[in-house]
């Protein structure tokens, strides 16, 4: 099921850094910056079945976009080049239309937001770290420390069952943390702060909402 707010936008992890308060507690956060991004699309409830808004983000040389891409642009008369497309279901898509630029501004009174982006790739992984299994015990002569165990039954039904925790890749999947607190926000330099670590690696982008949980 779609997440639905009341605003969205894409954001660029640049890296992570701690802020100190008054009283000398120590807060970890994340540094997202905010880059240059336009609505592309609005879609209404009674046209498209959902209300919801397309922002265009990641611009490139205009060489060196696809047709469909530079199609979809001048169909609505926006001159600049964007590569990349996400979509935001909101609430109410008033406020938005075709060509505004989104700012960290419109996060400037929330308190919290959904994160989703992209977790980092760890390549293919055994079943201990990728799915925290137990390890087998240590003592000389044994062969299983790091092994998943018995996987199957016997004669029946003779098969190993679906999603059973096995070694396999792991990481590059699509990940949201929920309810994520903003520590501060950078207006003049587009940079929002946020509380603790989010998905994916440094220089990636993500989608940030405001959370329905705050």
């Amino acid at each position: 099921m779609a997440r639905i707010s009341k605003c969205g936008l894409i954001a660029k992890k640049i890296g992570m850094t701690r802020v100190c308060a008054e009283d000398g507690v120590v807060t970890p956060v994340t540094l997202l910056q905010v880059e240059k991004q336009a609505v592309t699309k609005v879609l209404d409830k009674d046209k498209d079945g959902y209300s919801a808004f397309q922002l265009g983000y990641h611009t490139k040389a205009e060489k060196n976009l696809t047709k469909a891409d530079h199609g979809r642009l001048s169909k609505v008369n926006i001159s600049d080049c964007y590569s990349k497309f996400s979509e935001f279901r909101i609430v109410d898509n008033a406020a938005y239309e075709l060509g505004k630029t989104i700012s960290a501004e419109i996060f400037k009174d929330i308190s919290a937001v959904d994160v989703t982006g992209i977790s980092k790739g760890k390549g293919f992984q055994g079943a201990v770290k990728r799915w925290g299994a137990s390890i087998g015990r240590k003592t000389h002569g044994s062969r299983f420390q790091r092994r998943p165990g018995s996987l199957g039954q016997c004669t029946t039904p003779g098969r190993v069952y679906k999603n059973k925790h096995q070694p396999g890749r792991m990481g590059t999947d699509k990940v949201t943390v929920s309810n994520v607190k903003i520590i501060d926000i950078d207006l003049e330099n587009n940079i929002i702060a946020i509380k603790g670590s989010v998905p994916g690696h440094k220089e990636c982008y993500l989608e940030i909402r405001e959370s329905n949980r705050a």
